[in-house]
């Protein structure tokens, strides 16, 4: 083990963070940077119909994806987290649910929506820098119970579900079922199915639809809904900036005004599950790293809980001053971080270090496709698809995520009054936060929850 070559992580430090400029301080590697232009630019632009729902124009909405996706790459590169950034995602539909029960996710540009938005991103930034430079964070997160931290997730899953394939399925599928069914059906597989995992063991074929994510399930999803009629492409050539001036001009609070004092204590509940999934997101991916460490004793990977809530409270800082828009500053891309981190512990002759992955991924795969009217108008059309099968995809992994969590029929009924109450409850999705709570304390032994 002392004869390990021990690989050089090169950077610029600055307070905590560490910048890695590209090309100097982080290998280009080709497999990455294919897979980052493909899957994370096409992904990143699920974000788009959301924004276009509450007023903002198409080109706006391209501006506004630009500048969350420019922010999530600096997270590697500007503070040296070892993680692969992404959004907070379980909190979209609960974001989105929220947006709809007050009516203004109905496309009509309205400055309160954008300072609903400003009142949630502020909220989240100073509760992510207070605790985490009073290191409260943890201790926090580990007294609330499992029921409700369950009952939490649930409810962004059964949110999910309700709103893709109820309250808007015109929207999601009724325009376009064929391509949206057969693009949740190859991305559930993919990614979820047990069977194909197994068949995957055995079949490099396989494997490498695997390791493409949502990629295969865009594709096929793409050519049927073109032969069938349901998605048309006018692809032009050339490129445009995206309007970053407009969007400040037209969400930002230095612009419109700052929220009122009353639409912070509305958002409240909401940016609560917001930080409670983003802890979780900061344990997970911990964990797959240091599972990765032990087959790469070669490349210390440095994780500090704390400098990664400060790096996440800096981007969502920034992203507020210039666009703000909850939840696509977090912490972690579950899928990315795995695909990444499985590559790395292969050793140094497939990937010399992690940040070398990462950063092909991210830096050298999403901000530069926004300037590009190809890409941008090839996917104008697969933006709802994008966004539909990204949220069920959420919703399918919160459920797992959720059900594994309890084992008690105590806690199993608390879970999902909680859930209930929290997709369903709208502007009073705090009420389901209280219920949850009482219920857990008032049901739930303590004793035998925490021998579990």
């Amino acid at each position: 083990m002392n004869d390990v070559k021990k690989v050089e992580n090169y950077g610029i430090k600055w307070g905590p963070f560490t910048l890695k400029i590209p090309f100097i301080h982080i290998k280009f590697l080709t497999a990455e940077f294919l897979q980052g232009m493909v899957i994370s630019g096409a992904t990143a632009f699920a974000g788009a119909p959301v924004v276009m729902a509450l007023g903002l124009s198409f080109e706006e909405a391209v501006a506004c994806c630009f500048i969350a996706s420019t922010l999530i790459t600096a997270g590697p590169i500007i503070f040296g987290e070892p993680f692969a950034p992404g959004w907070v995602t379980p909190a979209l539909p609960l974001v989105i649910a929220f947006f709809m029960s007050k009516g203004f996710f109905d496309g009509t540009y309205r400055v309160e929506t954008f300072q609903y938005m400003a009142a949630m991103c502020i909220e989240f930034t100073a509760i992510i820098l207070l605790l985490g430079m009073t290191g409260l964070g943890k201790v926090i997160t580990e007294k609330i119970p499992n029921a409700l931290k369950s009952g939490i997730i649930l409810g962004a899953a059964l949110a999910a579900f309700h709103q893709i394939f109820f309250s808007d399925y015109e929207r999601y599928i009724g325009d376009a079922p064929i391509s949206m069914i057969l693009a949740l059906v190859i991305c559930s597989v993919t990614t979820f199915s047990e069977p194909f995992k197994r068949m995957a063991l055995k079949n490099k074929v396989l494997q490498v639809i695997g390791s493409l994510g949502l990629l295969p399930g865009f594709i096929v999803a793409a050519i049927v809904g073109y032969l069938f009629g349901e998605i048309n492409f006018d692809i032009q050539s050339g490129f445009a900036i995206p309007p970053v001036v407009e969007v400040y001009n037209k969400t930002s609070p230095l612009s419109i005004g700052f929220p009122p004092l009353e639409y912070f204590s509305e958002v409240f509940p909401l940016v609560v599950i917001g930080y409670l999934l983003l802890f979780g997101d900061f344990v997970t991916g911990t964990e797959i790293l240091k599972d990765g460490q032990s087959y790469r004793p070669d490349e210390e990977i440095n994780i500090d809980i704390n400098r990664a809530h400060n790096s996440v409270g800096i981007r969502n800082f920034l992203g507020t001053i210039l666009n703000p828009f909850f939840p696509t500053q977090g912490a972690l891309w579950t899928g990315v971080h795995v695909i990444v981190v499985e590559r790395w512990k292969q050793g140094s002759s497939v990937m010399r270090s992690l940040f070398d992955g990462i950063g092909s991924y991210y830096l050298m795969g999403i901000p530069f496709l926004y300037f590009t009217l190809p890409f941008v108008t090839f996917m104008q059309p697969l933006m709802i698809l994008a966004l539909g099968v990204t949220l069920v995809l959420t919703g399918l992994a919160c459920a797992y995520v959720a059900m594994s969590m309890v084992k008690k029929n105590s806690e199993m009924a608390v879970t999902l009054v909680t859930a209930v109450l929290i997709a369903f409850g709208g502007e009073y999705m705090w009420l389901g936060i209280l219920i949850g709570l009482f219920l857990s304390i008032l049901l739930v032994d303590k004793e035998t929850e925490a021998a579990q």
